[in-house]
């Protein structure tokens, strides 16, 4: 902007620089064959049968009657102040042209700027069967793996099955009984992964519950639970699909 603004000012300087010069530059005059007076500012520029009787002055109407000259003098001073104030008036609105440009190009760069950072914070998920799955990136001992987890707010702790956990290398901390849906005791494993990430948001040295899952494979690999969900703000967006995640304050 600032290059653009020094830009019209050196166009008004150089503007004001011709105005000065013409008013102090000097003047030739002559009578043409029709009687008329005419005025030029350069010698070259009367005919050649008119150069016997020019005339040279300082100022354009030196050569007329006093009352007249006072009238031209004035006139011009009238169309050299209407000319600066036609100048300053398209300055002006060119400067406010562009700082409108300006503006309008922040706001949609505000804008853009706004969408992408909502775009990052929203998470795609399959829903299918009033289950959510959540696709969750751990790192653990230089591995790393993405799981689909059902986000399951029922579930006190993070729950990952054994085929993950051994993908991951997950070393077993402690040993010890978990309930599962339907109230039942299982045997379970507590672990740590280096990081979770679910969307935008990282949990570092995150502990997870390793089970191992009996049957056929579930279609997912653990569950999202309460010691990750309670950390942060979401809503879920049935119709498109995705979780907004929103970090809670502290």
């Amino acid at each position: 902007m600032g290059a653009t603004i020094a830009r019209w000012i050196l166009v008004v300087l150089f503007a004001d620089l011709c105005l000065g010069l013409s008013a102090s530059a000097e003047f030739y005059k002559y009578t043409d064959g029709s009687g008329k007076t005419v005025y030029v500012d350069e010698i070259w520029k009367i005919p050649e049968e008119y150069r016997g009787q020019v005339g040279r002055y300082l100022e354009k109407h030196d050569g007329l009657p006093s009352d007249q000259k006072a009238q031209e003098l004035e006139a011009e001073q009238d169309r050299r102040r209407a000319l600066e104030a036609e100048q300053q008036r398209q300055t002006e609105a060119q400067l406010q042209e562009l700082r409108q440009s300006q503006e309008a190009a922040r706001l949609r760069q505000a804008e853009a700027d706004q969408q992408q950072l909502l775009k990052a914070m929203e998470t795609p998920v399959t829903i299918a069967n009033n289950q959510i799955l959540v696709p969750v990136a751990f790192t653990n001992s230089g591995q790393e793996a993405t799981a689909h987890l059902i986000m399951d707010t029922g579930a006190t702790h993070t729950v990952l099955y054994r085929p993950v956990a051994d993908q991951l290398n997950i070393l077993t901390l402690t040993k010890g009984q978990s309930k599962v849906a339907g109230g039942q005791s299982v045997q379970s494993e507590v672990g740590r992964v280096d990081s979770m990430r679910v969307g935008p948001i990282t949990a570092r040295d995150f502990p997870v519950v390793i089970l191992l899952f009996e049957g056929s494979s579930p279609g997912y690999s653990g569950l999202l639970g309460m010691d990750f969900l309670s950390r942060v703000e979401y809503a879920i967006d049935y119709e498109n699909s995705v979780i907004r995640w929103k970090i809670r304050s502290r």
